[in-house]
């Protein structure tokens, strides 16, 4: 069964309960305040203007940020699939990476830490003037930060 909502583009909403147990949640072209969620589907998030969280337990999360708009911290994480986040260049945010068991890939100007001892790797910095925190992981997944 597929659900399609359609909203005016320039209208800002808040979707804080998109969710799907064993399907995808996409969503694309809106402005507002989001948080999407899905336990075995992949979660898509393309072209928002605002602050979303993404996450799924068995599969990809995939998102593209078109402008950071309003106060509040966005989180993509996966369990067991990828997290990709595209942003611009220009975002002020603070960014913070991190994986147990999958690599992590960036455009942006941010340092990756490997551990000496142990599982994972992270990283952490700041763009622009710093603001809303930007926090992408995954358990057993790659995750990447590239510029849109």
């Amino acid at each position: 069964m597929n659900f399609e909502i359609l909203v005016p583009a320039s209208v800002p909403y808040s979707f804080d309960g998109l969710a799907s147990v064993s399907g995808n949640v996409e969503v694309s072209g809106i402005r507002g305040r989001l948080s999407a969620k899905s336990v075995s589907g992949n979660v898509s998030v393309r072209g928002f203007t605002g602050v979303v969280s993404a996450s799924s337990v068995s599969r990809n999360v995939d998102a593209e940020i078109a402008v950071l708009e309003g106060a509040g911290d966005m989180k993509f994480s996966s369990v067991s699939g990828g997290t990709r986040v595209k942003a611009p260049l220009t975002i002020n945010t603070e960014i913070e990476m991190s994986s147990v068991s999958g690599s992590l890939e960036t455009d942006f100007p941010i340092t990756i830490q490997d551990p000496n001892y142990g599982p994972g790797r992270s990283a952490r910095g700041r763009m622009g003037a710093g603001g809303n925190a930007l926090r992408l992981s995954s358990v057993s997944g790659p995750v990447s930060l590239t510029r849109s």
